[in-house]
């Protein structure tokens, strides 16, 4: 790599610190119509943006023999091309539901509710920070740290009370540690899609991600002990210019 090359590479780097940080001060709904507006706007060869949303399938492993929980994951990701093969993909994912279901409660629940089922809904701010080598053009695998920064949590209680269905839905959020480092491994593949009435393809990537937590997400030992563990599966939809559009428009 070149001198032009490695300053460039590390202006894009500070570029896409600002461009989370801008991110992190707005909605995620806002910040994903910014990508839809701007994505191709901004994309170059060295430099793109993509709208990212998917499954979390997650667990807090020893505690209670919670049960995995499915949530939803959803943000946006900056990738700068590093080399022919390799990619720096720092994201922003304000919407990352996580936890654990048919545990004990945590937090005191009427007594006379029955057949009552408990649950732990967490929602975090992830923002994992990858490293992408391509082994193939299609074929990708990544991996990086994380670190999530916990905006709400709920214990969910579900059960009979007095012959009616009710659903309890309490605030724990100082159960929990406000923030969790992690290490994320992650297997993607790309591809193109057109439709029959359109000559245009879509670039999609597919990804299947792990995500081991380093911190306990508890704050007190005598409410439980656990470290995050969830995996992803998801879409990754980047705004990539064609080498027509990048010859015209002189990048």
């Amino acid at each position: 790599m070149t001198m032009n090359e490695t300053r460039n590479t590390g202006k894009r780097i500070i570029l896409t610190g600002l461009f989370c940080s801008f991110l992190i001060n707005i909605s995620y709904g806002q910040a994903a119509l910014l990508v839809l507006i701007l994505g191709d706007k901004v994309a170059t060869e060295k430099f793109h943006l993509s709208i990212d949303g998917g499954l979390n399938i997650s667990s807090l492993p020893d505690f209670n023999s919670g049960k995995t929980i499915i949530g939803v994951n959803f943000g946006l990701g900056t990738h700068i091309k590093l080399g022919e093969k390799w990619h720096l993909k720092p994201e922003f994912k304000p919407l990352s539901y996580k936890g654990a279901k048919q545990i004990n409660p945590i937090t005191s629940v009427p007594g006379e509710i029955e057949n009552g089922e408990t649950k732990i809904r967490l929602n975090y701010i992830d923002v994992p920070v990858l490293l992408q080598y391509n082994i193939t053009p299609k074929l990708f695998v990544s991996a990086g740290p994380q670190i999530s920064f916990l905006t709400s949590a709920s214990q969910i209680t579900k059960g009979i009370l007095n012959d009616r269905d009710v659903s309890i839905d309490l605030d724990t959020k100082t159960m929990f540690n406000k923030t969790d480092v992690s290490f994320t491994s992650e297997i993607g593949y790309s591809f193109s899609i057109q439709t029959k009435k359109s000559t245009a393809k879509a670039d999609v990537d597919v990804f299947l991600r792990y995500n081991y937590g380093f911190m306990e997400v508890f704050k007190e030992p005598s409410t439980g002990s656990s470290k995050s563990s969830t995996w992803q599966v998801g879409l990754s939809l980047p705004f990539i210019k064609s080498s027509e559009e990048l010859s015209k428009s002189g990048n």
